[in-house]
């Protein structure tokens, strides 16, 4: 329709204006206009029920509800019923990562549908919002149907009035500040409470770190669990490892030999970006456990145990390529908090833990 093309174009050059406070919803808007199929249709004499599904990191339906109220007014928000509205999550790097859908409920099938395209979540949500103002606002004007049956050409002095027009929708000058708002209200946010953890189990190996005298990696699993929040996107990760090496002691014919077992904590407070495939997240970590020191081919060698303690920074990178499917790897700096020392003659040191040392690690696993 003529007056749905026009509205269409006009919120698209409003669009323009908001790049430079929004450039992602901006791109949004204007993925809207390329991929829309047509506009909503006139044809409304039944009223269908709508309906709403989105992926649980999305905002729900309350929120939907808040968000048409917030920029269509309480009026328009009471057509929602009519409208059918779902938000997918696409997986792969190459294509965007959320697809909406947004189109007319009429005897029970979905009419004249819209897609939208983003990087996240918030960006689809946030753009359905926008399509479903205008489409609201014209099905309002679109004349309800009659039930009465046509004048009888019978009946003299009586012409049957002409159906009128619906009405173009336009925007004011007020109105187009209310699209223009960017973030959306706090009326039409999700709740902090819709925001469930997801938990994930993986393997681990690291290399490096204070404690070791090779470069022999240490093996080990953990359980992790991550959350979006307005502010923050917090990461935690609890585990445990071990391992072994074996080498031999300068100035000695024997061997020594190190194994370590500790318990590993990280925790990262933000994830850049918030939402995608790939993301980057700075964390501090801390290992708390033993180190224990024995000799090889030494005559009269005993074994001896000490407390291990450490701390550290880490940078970790964030990979799903599919699904439930994670991948991990983080580079970083350790601190010694204890520098054990193992000898086998009080003046011939076998090992000492450094003060400083790097560390460098990977890690699969599966979400749920």
């Amino acid at each position: 329709m003529a007056g749905g093309g026009a509205a269409a174009w006009y919120l698209l050059a409003v669009g323009c204006r908001w790049a430079e406070t929004n450039a992602a919803l901006a791109a949004a808007v204007a993925s809207i206009c390329l991929l829309a199929s047509s506009s909503f249709g006139a044809d409304s004499s039944a009223a269908g029920v709508g309906s709403y599904h989105a992926p649980a990191e999305c905002p729900n339906h309350d929120a939907w509800r808040a968000a048409l109220r917030e920029r269509a007014g309480a009026e328009l928000a009471k057509l929602a019923d009519r409208l059918s509205i779902a938000i997918e999550r696409r997986g792969g790097d190459a294509s965007p990562k959320y697809e909406g859908r947004l189109g007319r409920s009429s005897a029970g099938a979905s009419r004249a549908e819209r897609h939208v395209r983003g990087a996240t979540c918030r960006e689809v949500f946030e753009a359905l919002t926008l399509i479903a103002r205008l489409g609201l606002a014209q099905m309002a004007s679109e004349p309800a149907p009659s039930s009465e049956p046509a004048p009888s050409s019978e009946l003299e002095g009586h012409v049957a009035a002409p159906t009128p027009a619906p009405i173009s929708w336009r925007l004011t000058a007020q109105e187009e500040l209310e699209l223009a708002r960017d973030p959306l209200p706090e009326a039409a946010r999700p709740a902090p409470q819709t925001e469930k953890p997801r938990l994930a189990a993986a393997a681990l190996a690291l290399w490096g770190g204070a404690s070791r005298a090779t470069h022999a990696p240490d093996w080990g699993v953990a359980v992790s669990g991550r959350w979006n929040s307005e502010r923050l996107q917090p990461f935690l990760l609890v585990g445990v490892y071990g391992g072994g090496e074996q080498f031999a002691v300068s100035g000695t014919p024997g061997k020594a030999r190190l194994e370590r077992l500790a318990l590993h904590a990280v925790a990262c407070p933000l994830r850049f970006p918030r939402e995608a495939a790939i993301g980057l997240r700075p964390c501090v970590d801390l290992d708390a456990g033993v180190l224990r020191g024995s000799g090889v081919s030494v005559e009269g060698a005993r074994g001896y145990t000490a407390p291990w303690l450490s701390t550290g920074v880490q940078l970790r990178a964030e990979w799903s390529p599919w699904g439930p499917f994670e991948l991990g790897a983080i580079v970083g700096g350790v601190v010694a908090l204890s520098r054990p020392r193992f000898y086998f003659v009080p003046d011939t040191t076998a090992f000492q833990a450094d003060a400083v040392a790097l560390r460098a690690g990977a890690s699969a696993g599966v979400s749920v």
